[in-house]
């Protein structure tokens, strides 16, 4: 007998029970129906609940293209670091890309010779996706599209980040104004102070500590030692924050110096790494410490997983040879570039 026969059957017991017992009063009788009413919706409760239980098996035995296993979905969110580290790269798979400038230094610069990236970043990117067990990929792009500044207008998140060509950048300062819209990894490289840069014995008698309105500054478009930072010293600087017209924004270190040298600004300000060995230039003033929160560092989207793995593989070749040696390599292998080696360039 099905189901549905046992459900109908036990209804017309019910009811003959009613029918035999005798009336007593109205009030008998109206309890009697109502029972007959609970019975009925209460079967039909069942009987709905049925089809949905059967609906319900049938959808997770398959789906549309055969399939007899369940989809596996992964939401972005705030988990532990196992769940964050099975999520994907932005390629949807196992590829982390990373974007790299060309500084022209050992830090990071293209070998023309062998038509590939070299330099210190490389090498760190190198040994912590090897530790890690990763496959990543270098991509090279100019540093506006890893973070982009313009002359009197905040800075924001290049476009190439934020619209996922890539999961980071490679080697950006932590500075107050990016960790409003990136985040960084743990530090691999020391962060570097600001200095004032002029032509070879200051012909223009430029003072760093008095700017004068009708002299304009020059920076590196998108750089950690910018016009924020020099608002942020008002009590050893007189005239910042620079008004707009002071501002000129250069793309490469290259152009800056031209800048400078062919008096189109009155100094320009940058990190004191950006002409070590160039005698060109000069620095005049003291240093401005405190352009930086933070040393050079994977720089991602805030909804990137990117530093789960990253520093957890970064701290286990830190204190090892691994990290000795690529800083070694900073002056050796890459030592015919300009740049910091040793105590100014490695954390240890």
């Amino acid at each position: 007998m099905s189901s549905k026969d046992v459900e109908l059957s036990s209804v017309s017991d019910v009811r003959a029970i009613i029918h035999e017992e005798p009336k007593k009063n109205e009030s008998q009788s109206s309890s009697s129906s109502l029972l007959i009413v609970v019975l009925v919706i209460g079967l039909i409760i069942g009987i709905v609940a049925l089809v949905i239980a059967a609906v319900s098996l049938g959808r997770s035995g398959g789906g549309g293209d055969g399939s007899s296993e369940s989809p596996n979905i992964i939401i972005n969110q705030d988990a532990t670091a196992e769940q964050q580290d099975s999520s994907a790269s932005i390629s949807g798979g196992d590829i982390w890309t990373f974007a790299i400038g060309h500084d022209g230094t050992n830090i990071e610069y293209i070998d023309d010779t062998t038509g590939t990236l070299r330099g210190f970043h490389v090498d760190i990117v190198d040994a912590v996706c090897a530790q890690a067990n990763k496959d990543c990929r270098l991509v090279w792009d100019v540093y506006e599209n890893c973070w982009d500044s313009e002359a009197g207008q905040r800075s924001r998140g290049g476009f190439g980040l934020m619209a996922r060509w890539y999961d980071a950048c490679t080697g950006w300062f932590n500075t107050y104004e990016r960790a409003l819209t990136v985040q960084f990894s743990d530090e691999f490289r020391l962060g570097l102070s600001g200095t004032f840069y002029v032509r070879p014995g200051n012909p223009d008698s430029f003072d760093p500590t008095n700017i004068r309105s009708d002299q304009k500054i020059g920076f590196g478009s998108g750089w950690a030692s910018d016009e924020y930072c020099l608002a942020r010293n008002t009590d050893t600087i007189q005239g910042v924050p620079l008004a707009t017209s002071q501002l000129m924004h250069y793309a490469t270190s290259g152009a800056l110096k031209s800048a400078i040298l062919d008096g189109d600004v009155a100094a320009g300000f940058s990190n004191t790494n950006l002409y070590a060995g160039d005698n060109t230039v000069e620095t005049v003033g003291q240093i401005i410490t405190n352009c930086v929160k933070g040393g050079g560092s994977m720089m991602s989207r805030m909804d990137s997983s990117v530093n789960v793995w990253w520093n957890k593989a970064f701290a286990a070749i830190k204190d090892t040879d691994v990290y000795t040696q690529i800083c070694d390599r900073a002056a050796t292998n890459h030592g015919h570039m300009p740049g910091a080696t040793g105590d100014l360039l490695c954390l240890n």
